[in-house]
């Protein structure tokens, strides 16, 4: 209820303070997903929220949390808390859990906003969420520097089967998945 809620009211500041352009398809399948971004700006989580049809369940820093205000809404949104310097076996665990059970994961694969595109930026965790939780990935891609009126501009990509990479061996699968994960977010649009 309160997702919805909030959601909701976003949209609104949302449209006054933006003009928001989204390519691609935004209404999710009812499958086990997770959604991929670059990160450059803290309303990005907010942004994918309000244009995507299924709730998002962020992963975010723990540091977010240490504020109890913040904290309280981050909860109530979803979000759940990882430590970026020393992911534990659990977060992982929970993210798994929580995509087998068709819940929608929200990550950003560099790990943090990051100025300068590389492919060396991008962690594997999520290709370890997704191949372990057999979700597919929908990369998206954000163009905007969130000034006051200006364009936000969304590319949603064409989802990546996670099932195309069963032919990949073990220990090659994480690093072809993150790579795909890249491209498709970065691709010339």
């Amino acid at each position: 209820m309160f997702y919805r809620f909030a959601r909701f009211l976003l949209k609104i500041v949302f449209k006054i303070r933006y003009k928001l352009v989204i390519h691609g398809n935004t209404n999710l399948p009812e499958t086990p997903l997770i959604i991929c971004a670059n990160h450059i700006n803290l309303w990005d989580p907010i942004l994918l929220a309000i244009i995507f049809d299924r709730p998002i369940r962020f992963m975010a820093k723990k540091e977010l949390f240490e504020n109890k205000f913040l904290g309280f809404l981050l909860e109530k949104f979803g979000a759940f808390p990882v430590d970026r310097d020393n992911v534990n076996i659990k977060t992982i665990k929970d993210a798994i859990k929580l995509v087998k059970d068709n819940e929608v994961l929200g990550i950003f694969p560099e790990g943090t906003r990051v100025k300068t595109v590389s492919e060396e930026n991008m962690k594997t965790g999520v290709a370890m969420i997704a191949s372990r939780a057999g979700a597919d990935v929908i990369p998206v891609f954000i163009n905007s520097d969130y000034k006051f009126r200006s364009k936000v501009e969304v590319f949603v990509r064409d989802k990546i089967a996670i099932s195309s990479f069963d032919d990949v061996s073990k220990d090659m699968r994480n690093k072809e998945i993150t790579k795909a994960i890249y491209e498709n977010i970065y691709k010339v649009n």
